[in-house]
């Protein structure tokens, strides 16, 4: 059986990380090697990861706690994360969204069918009670480069690679959007993403989530001109079919969850 490495960044997540770090390990599939980096909480979110992993730690389910003592961003996080990783596939969860208990062994399964190197899959929203998702964010069947390019389709939260035969993938030390950025460059190189139609994860909604519109503009702007190095013309270009994308196309893909959830 394949390892999968899981890289799981921490901020002041002590509330909300016992039931990331819970979805992970009720997974169907092992192993499952889980690395935690926190990056300079203010609360106990990285003794809660150690304590967590001394209590959870078996022969297929290995843990790594990382710590970063300035706070750095999840971007060089993550890349902290990944370099310390030793699993043949590199998936992702942020510490305060869940996994359905099926969803590596849906993706892997999946990607072995179709022969594919990148695998994602829809997921649901919820602000306080993952049960009671508020919408489902639909994918695509098969998601292409030049598509993700214009707007990000991929959720990284139900994201994973196969990097046994990719590589690592580093993560752009943007502050917001890396992981926007990282995932153009695993597609440039894996090719199109498989997509998984059932949710197979839960995001969390915070209160902050669309409240400032500048960063919108300058993290995704940030993408184009900054980690794809296009010029200014071409970056602006990028921008104007991404709005277009973002609010027009995208939101089709969304609807409310369905009665059985």
């Amino acid at each position: 059986m394949e390892l999968v490495t899981v890289l799981v960044p921490t901020y002041n997540n002590a509330q909300t990380l016992q039931h990331t770090l819970d979805s992970i390990v009720a997974q169907t599939h092992r192993p499952i090697e889980i690395i935690t980096i926190d990056d300079a909480s203010h609360d106990a979110s990285y003794a809660f990861a150690k304590a967590y992993s001394q209590q959870h730690t078996t022969n297929d389910l290995h843990f790594l706690n990382l710590q970063n003592t300035v706070n750095s961003g999840a971007g060089i996080s993550r890349n902290k994360a990944l370099q310390a990783a030793t699993g043949d596939y590199i998936a992702f969860l942020d510490a305060d969204d869940l996994w359905k208990p099926h969803k590596l062994t849906v993706q892997l399964i999946a990607m072995k069918t179709q022969r594919a190197t990148v695998c994602y899959g829809a997921y649901e929203l919820f602000t306080t009670n993952h049960k009671k998702p508020i919408a489902v964010q639909n994918v695509f069947e098969k998601l292409s480069y030049h598509k993700l390019h214009k707007a990000n389709y991929l959720g990284n939260l139900t994201g994973m690679y196969h990097a046994a035969v990719l590589g690592k993938i580093p993560i752009s030390a943007l502050r917001k959007r890396q992981d926007w950025a990282m995932w153009l460059d695993v597609l440039k190189k894996g090719g199109d993403a498989v997509g998984i139609l059932e949710p197979i994860a839960s995001y969390r909604i915070g209160n902050g989530l669309s409240a400032n519109k500048t960063d919108l503009i300058r993290y995704n702007y940030a993408v184009y001109r900054t980690h794809l190095g296009y010029t200014t013309l071409k970056s602006t270009w990028c921008m104007m079919l991404f709005f277009y994308e973002q609010f027009v196309v995208k939101p089709r893909l969304k609807e409310k969850p369905h009665p059985s959830h």
